[in-house]
C-alpha cells in the first residue's frame, strides 16, 4: 500500500469527528447535558471510549453553541499540583470565548485573573504555557482551581462552561482534599458543567458514585459498556471504503470485531493494522495475519506482564484466553485453573482485575487485551 495513502482508522487516543463510532444515546444524553449547566460523570474499564465520548460531545457542543468554554486536564498526564494548575490556566487562556482575548494587551489581562502568578514561558510558535513550582501548597492551587472555576462561571452567564478532569479516579494521588474542594465550588458555581471520568469503578465508588463520597449525588451517570456489533460494523465497512481499501465483504469486517472484542480502542487497532497491511481489499486473511503482527509486536511486553504473576494468576488467565464455558464460581473451574476452591478463583480474579487484567463481561470475565488473550493461547507452552 503506498505511504502516502492515510489509515482511516485511528486508536491512539481520543477520537472525534468521523473517527468516532457509535454511543449515538449517550452522546446525545451528555452533549445536552453539558448544553444545560448539568455536570457528568463518565465510567467504564479501560478503552471503551470515555475520554473519546466527551470529547466528541464537546466538540459538538461547540459547534452547535459558537462561545462554549471547555477546560479539561488528564490526571493521568499531571503528576502533581503544580502541573495540574499549569494544564488548567494553559486550556482556560485558550478558551475563545475569554473576555482577555478583547483586551490589546492578552497575556497580561488574563493574568491579572488568577491570584496565584504563574512564571510563563513560550513554545516555538509563541503561545504561552503557564508553570509553578514543583513545591506548590495545597492552598495555592486551591486559589488557582477557584479562579478557573470562577471565570468559566462568568462565561457561563452566556454560553455553556465544561471544566473536565479525566481519568479522576487517581485524584486522591494528588491531594485527598480535591474531591471536597470540586464539590463547594460546583455547587458556588452552577453555570459551570464539572465532567469526571474513571476507569476503575471502586476508586469512582469511593469518590462519587456511592452514598457518603465526596461528590455523590451531584452529577449525572454514565456508565459506558462494549459498543454493539451493529454499531460497529457499519462503521468498519464505510471507513475502510472511505481510504480506498475496503473490506472483502460484511463477514470480514465481522472478524475485526470478534477477534478484537467489542472495545472501540482493539477494534480500531485491529482495523487500523487490516487497512495497513492491505494492498486492496482486506481479506479475512490479512485481518489474521493483523492479529498475528500486533502479538508480535507487543510479545515482549506481555512476557514482562505475565512473569510479574503468581502462578495461580497464570493459570487463571491462560484458562480463560482458551475461553472456557465453566462458571468461575464452580469447583470445575477451580479445578481446571489449578486452585483450592472457589474463594480463591475469586481472590485470584480481584487480583487481575485491580491489574486491569481481567475485565468483567455479560457471560463472565475475561481477558482484557485481545492481543494478550491471543499471546496467551500460543502453542509450545513458552510463558508457563
Amino acid at each position: 500500500m503506498p505511504i502516502s495513502k492515510r489509515n482511516p482508522f485511528d486508536y491512539g487516543g481520543p477520537v472525534s469527528g468521523p473517527h468516532f463510532a457509535g454511543r449515538h444515546d449517550e452522546l446525545t444524553a451528555v452533549t445536552r447535558r453539558l448544553a444545560d449547566h448539568i455536570g457528568v460523570v463518565v465510567t467504564a474499564p479501560r478503552r471503551y471510549g470515555k475520554s473519546s465520548l466527551i470529547k466528541e460531545a464537546c466538540a459538538r457542543l461547540t459547534a452547535s453553541t459558537p462561545g462554549s468554554a471547555i477546560v479539561s486536564v488528564n490526571l493521568l498526564q499531571t503528576s502533581s499540583l503544580a502541573a495540574v494548575s499549569g494544564v488548567l490556566l494553559k486550556n482556560l487562556y485558550h478558551v475563545p470565548g475569554g473576555p482577555w482575548h478583547r483586551l490589546a494587551q492578552v497575556l497580561p489581562g488574563f493574568l491579572r485573573r488568577v491570584r496565584v502568578q504563574p512564571s510563563v514561558t513560550f513554545d516555538s510558535s509563541g503561545q504561552p504555557t503557564f508553570n509553578f513550582s514543583p513545591s506548590m501548597t495545597l492552598d495555592s492551587a486551591v486559589e488557582i482551581i477557584s479562579d478557573v472555576y470562577q471565570l468559566l462561571d462568568k462565561i457561563g452567564e452566556k454560553h455553556p462552561a465544561v471544566l473536565v478532569f479525566d481519568e479522576f479516579q487517581v485524584v486522591a494521588d494528588l491531594s485527598s482534599h480535591l474531591p471536597g474542594l470540586l464539590k463547594g465550588l460546583a455547587d458556588e458555581h452552577r453555570r459551570v458543567s464539572l465532567v469526571l471520568s474513571g476507569s476503575k469503578h471502586h476508586l469512582m465508588e469511593s469518590l462519587v458514585l456511592s452514598k457518603g463520597a465526596p461528590l455523590y449525588n451531584m452529577l449525572e451517570h454514565v456508565a459506558l459498556g462494549p459498543l454493539p456489533k451493529d454499531d460497529w460494523l457499519p462503521f468498519l465497512l464505510a471507513r475502510a471504503r472511505a481510504g480506498g481499501s475496503p473490506f472483502a465483504d460484511e463477514s470480514v469486517a465481522d472478524v475485526v470485531w470478534q477477534m478484537s472484542g467489542p472495545v472501540p480502542f482493539d477494534v480500531q487497532k485491529l482495523a487500523y493494522e487490516s487497512f495497513a497491511q492491505a494492498d486492496g481489499v482486506i481479506s479475512r486473511a490479512i485481518v489474521i495475519r493483523s492479529v498475528e503482527t500486533l502479538v508480535r509486536h507487543q510479545a515482549s511486553d506481555f512476557a514482562k506482564t505475565f512473569e510479574k504473576l503468581s502462578p495461580g494468576q497464570r493459570r487463571v488467565l491462560k484458562f480463560l484466553a482458551a475461553g472456557t464455558t465453566l462458571s468461575t464460581g464452580s469447583s470445575e473451574f477451580a479445578g481446571s485453573a489449578g486452585l483450592a476452591n472457589a474463594t480463591s478463583v475469586r481472590k485470584t480474579l480481584r487480583a487481575l482485575e485491580d491489574a486491569e487484567l481481567v475485565v468483567g463481561r455479560e457471560n463472565g470475565p475475561v481477558v482484557d487485551d485481545p492481543s494478550f488473550a491471543a499471546w496467551l493461547r500460543l502453542p509450545g507452552g513458552n510463558h508457563d
